[in-house]
């Protein structure tokens, strides 16, 4: 049989513009569950704050709801510094570490850090991001 053994020029690029796609979507996603948690620790702290129960806790409360919105937020950052990165071809290493770190997300970032995996870890994909000047276009 006469198969390539490689993925083409062209397949590679659309895999790393499709990437590049998902990962500033779900860094988008991640962003605004992060300020609805914010939002959420807010209220919850003005709630609590105005009870009349003796073991209302306001600030338990809101620091947990930051500390979830901090953690989240800090995934959004290196999605996003990632899709940057799989559109210039740099940083390989960062945007394998952003796929992993995607596979905590539930559903959704499991899919995509896998789909990142499976294609970042592939020689022919390594080489384009070792290549000078070779960035995509799109």
């Amino acid at each position: 049989m006469n198969a390539p053994r490689g993925w083409t020029e062209i397949q590679i690029n659309g895999h790393l513009h499709t990437l590049k796609i998902l990962f500033y979507v779900y860094g988008g996603v991640q962003v605004l569950l992060s300020l609805l948690l914010l939002l959420g620790a807010l209220g919850g702290y003005v709630s609590e704050s105005r009870s009349t129960d003796p073991n209302a806790s306001p600030v338990l409360l809101a620091v947990i709801f930051t500390g979830f919105a901090v953690v989240i937020g800090a995934f959004a950052v290196l999605s996003l510094l990632a899709a940057r990165a799989l559109g210039q071809r740099q940083r390989r290493t960062l945007c394998l570490v952003a796929s992993g770190a995607a596979c905590l997300g539930g559903a959704l970032g499991i899919g995509l850090g896998v789909y990142a995996l499976v294609v970042l870890l592939r020689a022919d994909v390594a080489a384009r991001f070792a290549a000078p000047g070779s960035a995509v276009i799109a």
